[in-house]
């Protein structure tokens, strides 16, 4: 398990990863910039279960309202980015 420092693209793919596991949908299929709810047909369940997924992945904590700001990968990525960066040290 990796705890340090996440490239862009390395995020990126997990969130394919992880979107692609709730959607059931070919991971090299989804495009950074498709809409998670319109073109992907992401519910707020299903939502919820890529929210605790990157929570855990990446020792993290994104609020619910942080998350429904979240339209597509890229999105994501930046969010997850962000938190990673605003997280305190590990001890």
């Amino acid at each position: 398990m990796k705890d340090g420092n996440w490239t862009a693209e390395e995020i990126r793919n997990e969130v394919k990863q992880l979107v692609s596991k709730v959607t059931e949908l070919n991971a090299e299929e989804i495009s950074d910039t498709a809409l998670f709810i319109e073109e992907l047909g992401i519910d707020s369940l299903m939502a919820i279960e890529i929210l605790v997924s990157m929570d855990k992945k990446y020792k993290i904590q994104i609020s619910d309202e942080e998350f429904t700001k979240v339209k597509n990968v890229n999105d994501a990525v930046e969010l997850v980015q962000r938190s990673l960066e605003n997280r305190p040290a590990l001890q």
